[in-house]
């Protein structure tokens, strides 16, 4: 069996209630000051975070690479940077959540410029024989977000970082994005335009119940890897497997 581990820097979605009170509200009490891309909050009830400065985006790479000199002594196989959802690296990325005026906000190119700090600093620390992934929303579905071409951008960008496989996503990064969980594989689509247009392995989820759903993505050529959710499967997908 092999094992991975996420590195996750929450941004201005941190200082959160469990998920079990509900989706991204806000700690009551002991909430941390916050930090992202541009000082926007992630809903109206949400603390304001601050614009993180030069000084701030150091200690973050230190932190990640601290957290993957852990990881790499604590024995794990496979390394995951987190840079979607409008999670901190994230922010970076999305045109809705970055809208500085220096060399970190723009177009596209320069956008990635600190994720691509981060992802450098990251592989340089973490074993060379060992794999190390990036988790990446190809879509915010929200109009006026990511692109799919700066997507596929972002994508050769993370291979020429050395990069070996991208965790595709979407939405999560503004609170009025519109899900597609009724599909199955829905994420299937933008898995697909990394893989075959970046030119990368890519690990694709939502709504995977069953071994079988991730043999037909992975033979359509899809995706290399599936994360399975048995919790989506309904009594009529389980007695069909059983059967």
């Amino acid at each position: 069996t092999k094992v991975g581990v996420q590195l996750v820097h929450a941004g201005r979605r941190g200082a959160t209630r469990p998920r079990t009170e509900g989706t991204d509200r806000p700690l009551r009490r002991g909430a941390w000051p916050l930090v992202s891309a541009s000082p926007l909050p992630y809903a109206s009830v949400s603390q304001t975070p601050a614009e993180l400065d030069r000084d701030g985006m150091d200690g973050v790479i230190a932190d990640f690479v601290a957290a993957t000199h852990m990881a790499a002594g604590s024995g794990f196989d496979l390394l995951e940077v987190h840079a979607g959802h409008g999670y901190l690296l994230g922010s970076f990325i999305s045109p809705l959540t970055n809208q500085r005026a220096d060399g970190y906000g723009g177009d596209i190119g320069r956008r990635m410029t600190f994720p691509l700090e981060v992802v450098v600093a990251v592989r340089e620390a973490w074993p060379e024989d060992r794999p190390l992934a990036v988790c990446l929303s190809a879509s915010d579905l929200v109009a006026g977000g990511i692109t799919e071409d700066d997507a596929v951008t972002a994508a050769r960008a993370l291979v020429e970082a050395g990069v070996d496989a991208i965790n595709v996503v979407a939405g999560h990064t503004a609170p009025g994005f519109r899900p597609v969980y009724d599909r199955r594989a829905f994420l299937a689509t933008w898995s697909d335009l990394i893989r075959n247009r970046a030119g990368i392995p890519t690990i694709t989820s939502g709504n995977i119940p069953m071994p079988w759903a991730a043999n037909d993505v992975i033979a359509a050529g899809r995706a290399d890897l599936c994360v399975l959710d048995p919790r989506t499967a309904g009594a009529e997908w389980l007695s069909q497997e059983v059967s």
